[in-house]
């Protein structure tokens, strides 16, 4: 239910709907980053978990069920129905940031559109997401911009960051992400769930866009296997190696603004300790197991206690004839939070703060005799990168 509270007018507001495992976190991030935060959640234990991180004078709690309504309690009360649409009209927040699964993302992204409110997400689904930026670019009168969170994401920010400090038009673009256990302990997958089981299953079993000489293919999750040499990751036993397959949704837009950029060869591919994906492509593939059995051994086979360490590396390399640019990033766990919930939350918490603050409401670029406006549906190649590494650099990630 609602929970009264006291908002400094100076601070702007952040609804995050679906205040989970990442939405938490999220939410913590916006409140570090200066903002009042409204909590939306049809889940009881959600109240609990965010007021742990949040005072009342740092947000504000809504707990909306399925029908729309607040709860048993408030039914009986005569309270009138209350859903998302009610949060969002009665807090008119300042940036609208969906936490949610993907099959819910369509309906609120709609609703913040035709409402004239700024609106992100972490993505999850292609489809889902071009309907999304193409209801955008038709109706929304302020930015939207879907696909924010690790990868796709900060590594689709960095390679923009990338292609534009090379200075010339790139000849390949390779973007790579992995969320591991900080040390291959786990076999023989030596893997652990950090996230969504239903989002990592999509991600391996469905078709993958690349860019190659040029034109944008489909190719199947789980191909394209390389070994990857991860300079900053250090062992002494030479058997701890990592590999990378290409996976779904990772890319996100980045094939087609590479595409128009006139780069020939760009593709996502997802991290793994070496011997994970040849073991999954087989469950996959030849196997031809059922969805709800991958599930169970993903479940039962790679759990992830809270607590236990994990990484997460981003490589990204772009080439451009000689010159040769080229980063890499590990993000490792604390006592707080999990390396894959801090780079994931604190990098949509990133640019949804830049998105609140009017970054990008207004002009582009200037011309001779006319400016350039955002578009409504913004892509990574806009993402301010200076900006979005200061407030990491704030949320405790130094770059």
């Amino acid at each position: 239910m609602m929970t009264e509270h006291i908002q400094p007018d100076e601070r702007k507001t952040a609804a995050v709907l679906g205040v989970g495992r990442m939405g938490t976190v999220i939410s913590y991030a916006m409140k570090e980053l200066g903002f009042f935060v409204v909590g939306v959640d049809n889940n009881e234990s959600a109240a609990v978990n965010f007021r742990k991180r949040m005072s009342a004078n740092d947000g504000t709690f809504y707990r909306v069920t399925e029908s729309g309504t607040l709860d048993e309690n408030a039914i009986a009360a005569g309270v009138p129905p209350k859903d998302f649409r009610y949060v969002l009209s009665h807090e008119k927040p300042d940036i609208v940031i969906s936490s949610l699964p993907y099959h819910q993302t369509e309906e609120v992204a709609a609703w913040c559109i035709e409402n004239s409110l700024r609106y992100c997400d972490l993505g999850g689904r292609v489809d889902v997401s071009e309907r999304i930026n193409k209801l955008a670019n038709e109706k929304a009168k302020a930015p939207v911009m879907t696909d924010l969170g690790l990868a796709p994401g900060w590594v689709n920010i960095l390679a923009e960051h990338a292609c534009k400090e090379i200075h010339g038009t790139p000849d390949e673009v390779l973007m790579m992400v992995g969320g591991i256990p900080g040390t291959p302990n786990n076999p023989p997958l030596n893997y652990a769930c950090t996230w969504s089981t239903d989002g990592l299953l999509n991600e391996y079993a469905d078709d993958c866009e690349i860019l190659s000489d040029g034109e944008i293919k489909k190719v199947k999750g789980m191909d394209g296997l390389i070994d990857v040499e991860f300079n900053k990751l250090k062992f002494t036993n030479s058997s701890r190696k990592i590999e990378a397959f290409y996976t779904s949704g990772g890319a996100s837009h980045t094939i087609k603004d590479m595409k128009e950029r006139g780069v020939k060869n760009c593709a996502y591919r997802t991290m793994r300790w070496k011997g994970h994906g040849d073991i999954i492509k087989l469950l996959i593939r030849q196997c031809d197991l059922s969805r709800k059995c991958l599930e169970k051994i993903f479940e039962k086979g790679c759990p992830h206690t809270e607590g236990d360490p994990d990484l997460v590396l981003i490589k990204v390399k772009v080439t451009c004839g000689k010159l040769v640019w080229s980063d890499e990033i590990i993000i490792g766990y604390d006592s707080e939070f999990s390396a894959m919930q801090k780079s994931t939350a604190f990098s949509i918490s990133a640019v949804a703060s830049q998105m609140a603050e009017g970054m990008y409401d207004g002009k582009l670029d200037q011309h001779r005799d006319y400016w350039t406006e955002y578009p409504k549906a913004l892509s990574y190649k806009h993402i301010n990168y200076k900006d979005f590494s200061d407030r990491l650099n704030k949320l405790g990630i130094q770059l």
